[in-house]
């Protein structure tokens, strides 16, 4: 398909393929069709609540249906779709809110009660669009009356489609903004790049559907191959297995936790996935022994994709046919490009290491109302990842290490700045430091290095609680340290390498509820 918009994407899939099955959860099917109506009601509804052109609208929601057709709602207005986690926290939400101004949100019974505590003290009006019982603070959304019908509205390559929100070292929340062209052109490589058939696959998505890769490259990527979309509200291990198993599922993706859960509980007595043609596995670093051992037992082939939210997807992947470097992120995907550059942003040569810069159509259009940012990481040569890696003489490319000190915990950001802030609001916390540590399942798992207040002493167990009130669950630090003295640079900085390394050495001390 050759395609500028996700409009015209769902327009094509809907008139082909009215009638058959699109997307299917706990709650039935949805057809082409109807899915179409629900995003054309959502549509109008949005519009008589004031969306224009080129407003964000927050899709503060569980992975469902509802926030895809929310999703394509935005679309038919040329408004931006804004997916936000449905497992923040009111105090999470809140500088999203003020980042982009968004004064339309869809909800539903779950998120609700946080998206009000959260409007409470933000500036501007916010309408709360809910679904389900109603809750004090919130408008009732009613589709019944809503036309299924839009006024046309021409979509340009360069309109903003979407933004997810991330983050960096900063901690400041990012609308991370992805256009119409860079979306489709995501989804035209990958499509190309897997070998998809129109009308014959069969996608499961169990990543969030308010996460980049579950919204664009799975739910976005099913309406652009006119497949059907088996969509998991959460991650469980044995309902994936029989899912795959029930509809004969024939691609996924998925972080490299979930195909270590998979190897772990697959039984070929009761499972049978002889239907995958493929599976990709991406958001944090893979293990090659384990994709190898995966593929002997399962029988399905499963390859690394590297990318990020601002590039809309995938920007290297390893080949499906041809030559497959175990450890490598893979080769530059269709329109993608990939350079390893210095810190003055000149190419270093094949085989040594530096930042991984990445160019093409894929680029997205920066960061929502973030000029300084911006221009910082965009430019018209491409968008720098922070990530160090280096491209050796077959085009391959490896990732070393990560320039960000983000935490990538079971394919889920952790922003440690974030998590650092709320300790050092803690009456007892003095000195504090969030770091990403191994662990055997979930890649890493965040740790929490700390220094007591003077005359204060420190209770894991209630900062657990502490952080629990007020983070995602994942965010919370999964093991606390002490140490006598932080290790600081030149600057005055924290030096979260050297608190690796005594880790390891065993020089911190390790505190238990």
């Amino acid at each position: 398909m050759t395609a500028t918009s996700l409009t015209y994407c769902l327009e094509t899939a809907a008139t082909l393929l009215r009638d058959r099955p699109f997307l299917i959860n706990d709650d039935g099917e949805t057809t082409f069709g109807e899915f179409d109506a629900l995003s054309g009601r959502l549509a109008n509804v949005l519009l008589a609540h004031g969306v224009a052109r080129g407003d964000a609208v927050g899709l503060y929601l569980p992975s469902c249906p509802f926030l895809s057709a929310g999703y394509f709602a935005c679309q038919k207005i040329g408004a931006i779709a804004a997916p936000i986690s449905s497992m923040n926290r009111a105090q999470e939400l809140r500088p999203l809110l003020e980042r982009t101004q968004m004064r339309v949100m869809l909800v539903d019974t779950d998120t609700a009660a946080e998206a009000v505590c959260a409007c409470k003290d933000v500036a501007h009006k916010v309408t709360i669009l809910a679904s389900g019982d109603a809750v004090a603070g919130t408008v009732p959304l009613d589709l019944a009356p809503a036309s299924v019908q839009c006024p046309p509205l021409p979509l340009r390559p360069e309109d903003p489609a979407a933004l997810f929100f991330t983050s960096g070292t900063t901690g400041a929340p990012k609308g991370a903004v992805q256009t119409q062209r860079s979306i489709t052109t995501t989804l035209r490589d990958m499509a190309v790049h897997a070998g998809f058939s129109w009308d014959r696959e069969v996608f499961l998505c169990a990543l969030p559907v308010f996460n980049n890769f579950g919204a664009t490259v799975m739910v976005n990527g099913a309406v652009y191959n006119g497949a059907r979309v088996v969509m998991l509200e959460r991650w469980d291990t044995q309902k994936v297995l029989d899912a795959i198993t029930r509809h004969r599922v024939t691609y996924m993706a998925g972080a490299p936790t979930m195909f270590l859960y998979m190897l772990r509980e697959f039984n070929p007595d009761r499972h049978d996935l002889s239907s995958m043609r493929l599976a990709v596995a991406a958001g944090a670093p893979v293990s090659p022994e384990i994709l190898a051992e995966f593929e002997k037992t399962t029988g399905v082939p499963i390859l690394e994709l590297y990318g990020a939210t601002e590039v809309s997807g995938g920007a290297t992947a390893q080949p499906l046919v041809g030559v497959r470097k175990r450890g490598s992120a893979g080769v530059p995907l269709g329109n993608a490009r990939i350079a390893i550059v210095d810190e003055d942003g000149a190419p270093v040569p094949t085989g040594e290491t530096g930042e991984v810069r990445i160019s093409g159509e894929i680029v997205g259009a920066g960061y929502w109302d973030d000029e300084e940012t911006t221009v910082a990481s965009f430019s018209e040569d491409g968008w720098l990842s922070g990530d160090i890696g280096y491209v050796d003489e077959d085009g391959y490319l490896f990732i070393v290490d990560r320039k960000k000190d983000v935490i990538i915990a079971g394919g889920y950001n952790i922003y440690p700045i974030e998590v650092e802030d709320l300790l050092f609001s803690h009456p007892d916390v003095g000195v504090c430091a969030v770091i990403g540590v191994p662990d055997d399942v979930k890649g890493e798992i965040p740790a929490a290095v700390l220094i007591p207040r003077a005359d204060r002493s420190l209770d894991p167990a209630a900062l657990i609680a502490f952080c629990r009130e007020n983070l995602a669950a994942y965010k919370v630090p999964r093991r606390w340290f002490t140490v006598a003295e932080m290790p600081h640079g030149p600057t005055g900085k924290i030096l979260k390498r050297t608190l690796r390394v005594w880790l390891g050495e065993g020089r911190l001390t390790e505190v238990t509820p």
